[in-house]
């Protein structure tokens, strides 16, 4: 079976010869990785998202051993409006990313300067709001994964149109946004349809490049959870928050389908975001990543007894401590662990829980590969 048949397989629910496995690396790691797998010949820096991610060469890919080919964004860094000489810019919806230097010499960019902190509904009628049909967001894209279709067998995760919900929190700023979707919600709801409506168009834009070869759509980030509980209550996911990101979902799976109707759609969101798993499932999505293990009730045991059957997870190897901090041991537990708990009847696509960051040694996520190739093997038999 090769990778796309394995990967979809699973996303099927249904048992494929091995677990698939995937990973995106941040650029300190991806470094790191040429230096382990002996390949200094790759570019330095590869393209790289908001988040310090980066497109991973394909034969990176193949070395590595991984099933799945993640296609950035052709947005935010890329068609950013601003850049400044220290590497800060801002992107295409007016938010002002800082880079900031952490711990290692490693770099991140930080959100500064709300550009709607202050705004009103009018204010909304004005504000300069990105072009959804720019051609810079799929130049060049088409051939790109015509190109990964045609010489490889990788399965194509893709993520083009970004966020509502989160990105609006972008926009507004945190403290502003909170007390929006509570005291103001007139305004959250105008500043949710109005984002909604640009990501909706982007996806009809970028399908109808691309939507032939993308194998699973990874919706943006909609962050709904903490470490101990989700952000906001379920009555006001429900009320304020979840019909325009229900409309976004179901319109950009209707949208894929036209184009390639097995694919299938996967949602980001971190955290304790048990409460929202209904609601996700209702609302279209296929697959939840990153099934974060460390966070409150997301025990991995209980989610595939209580949802396995319904969706797909995505991710869930501990990048809090395991992976960061963890011996090799520790990295083959947590792998099996996971397998155990959530490959059985397919339904599982094994993944760090999360972008990989610095603190993670590209040797560490070698082994975690090696143990999934040598664990993973259907039937499922671990102890």
């Amino acid at each position: 079976m090769n990778s796309r048949e394995r990967v979809m397989t699973a996303a099927n629910h249904r048992e494929p010869d091995r677990v698939p496995v995937d990973m995106v690396l941040t650029i300190d790691v991806y470094r790191d990785m040429k230096k382990v797998l002996n390949m200094e010949h790759l570019p330095e820096t590869p393209r790289m998202g908001r988040w310090t991610e980066v497109q991973m060469p394909i034969e990176m890919i193949k070395k590595l051993g991984i099933d799945m080919y993640y296609i950035s964004p052709r947005s935010g860094v890329s068609i950013h409006s601003k850049s400044f000489d220290d590497g800060s810019f801002i992107d295409e919806w007016g938010c002002y990313w800082k880079k900031t230097a952490i711990d290692g010499g490693h770099f991140y960019f930080e959100l500064v300067n709300p550009p709607l902190a202050n705004a009103t509904i009018a204010d909304l009628e004005t504000y300069d709001w990105p072009d959804p049909e720019d051609p810079k967001r799929y130049a060049g894209l088409q051939e790109e994964m015509k190109e990964v279709r045609e010489t490889t067998d990788l399965a194509i995760l893709a993520k083009f149109a970004g966020a509502v919900f989160e990105l609006a929190t972008y926009m507004r700023g945190h403290e502003r946004w909170y007390r929006d979707i509570i005291n103001n919600q007139e305004f959250a709801h105008a500043l949710m349809d109005k984002i909604c409506q640009i990501q909706k168009r982007t996806n009809e834009v970028i399908m109808a490049e691309v939507g032939e070869y993308v194998d699973i759509l990874r919706l943006s980030g909609e962050d709904l959870g903490m470490q101990d509980r989700p952000l906001v209550s379920p009555k006001t996911f429900r009320k304020v928050i979840k019909p325009h990101l229900q409309e976004l979902w179901e319109h950009a799976k209707k949208t894929l389908h036209q184009y390639h109707p097995e694919a299938k759609i996967m949602l980001h969101t971190c955290g304790s975001v048990r409460p929202f798993i209904p609601d996700l499932i209702e609302s279209g999505v296929d697959i939840l990543d990153p099934v974060q293990p460390g966070a409150k009730d997301m025990n991995r045991f209980e989610l595939k007894e209580a949802f396995g059957d319904k969706i797909v997870f995505h991710g869930n190897i501990d990048i809090q401590k395991i992976l960061p901090f963890g011996t090799k041991e520790d990295i083959t537990n947590e792998v099996r662990e996971a397998i155990k708990a959530l490959a059985p009847g397919g339904g599982f696509l094994l993944a760090p829980a999360h972008n990989v960051q610095g603190d993670v040694s590209a040797e560490k996520l070698v082994h975690m590969v090696n143990c999934v190739h040598e664990f993973g093997n259907y039937p499922i038999q671990l102890d």
